[in-house]
């Protein structure tokens, strides 16, 4: 298999030159900003105000993932986001003073972890940069060249080590035992008692955990 960056790269620019490229000029939100925001997105969720995450393909689906939050976090405001990225990127732009319209050109909002229907996640200030277009084919959810996943794995460990304090507690947050026993409470509820199909029920089940859980590199 012929893979064009990996034909480009060597000749014109080393692999490690072009991935300090892409780590120096990604653009994160400032770390007393991060820390500001986080404790407002935390307070948002605890105190059942308005919170956001990534909309899910089937309407049942969706429905279940608002009535997660309502009875695990008790949180009866969680929306989805209109266009899937409209308040990250609210909050970057706020945050970082670079509008994409106005102030960058061939950069896009990118999720560092993912997690995009988990409301800890979606919106985490230390979940969401900026990007140069460049990076796209190695950021992707469906690259799978050896390159795209060694890039990767390093922007992942250099972003959770410019950003650990705040991931750790989050990691404390959804992997607590406390937590973990209500999310299996909710899915035994729902299995014995609920209308909705059982394999939706799974699927949103799978999800849940994949995306709802510690971060782990």
């Amino acid at each position: 298999m012929i893979d064009s960056y990996t034909e480009l790269i060597p000749e014109y620019i080393s692999k490690e030159e072009f991935f300090r490229f892409g780590l120096e000029k990604t653009i994160y939100i400032p770390d007393e900003q991060v820390k500001l925001e986080w404790e407002k997105l935390k307070k948002s969720i605890t105190n059942n105000k308005e919170v956001f995450m990534r909309g899910h393909k089937g309407s049942v689906e969706n429905r279940m993932f608002l009535d997660f939050y309502r009875q695990v976090l008790k949180n009866e405001r969680v929306k989805k986001d209109p266009s899937n990225s409209q308040n990250p990127s609210k909050i970057i732009e706020s945050l970082t003073g670079y509008k994409k319209s106005k102030d960058l050109k061939n950069y896009q909002l990118a999720s560092i972890f993912g997690c995009s229907r988990n409301i800890y996640t979606f919106c985490a200030p230390w979940n969401i940069v900026f990007v140069p277009n460049i990076l796209d084919p190695f950021l992707n959810v469906d690259a799978n060249s050896e390159m795209a996943k060694e890039y990767q794995i390093l922007f992942k460990q250099h972003s959770y080590e410019k950003f650990k304090p705040y991931i750790d507690e989050y990691n404390e947050i959804v992997g607590s035992q406390h937590f973990q026993r209500k999310i299996d409470e909710y899915f035994t509820q729902q299995y014995d008692h609920s209308i909705n199909d059982k394999e939706v029920i799974a699927r949103v089940e799978k999800i849940i955990s994949e995306e709802i859980a510690p971060i782990k590199l």
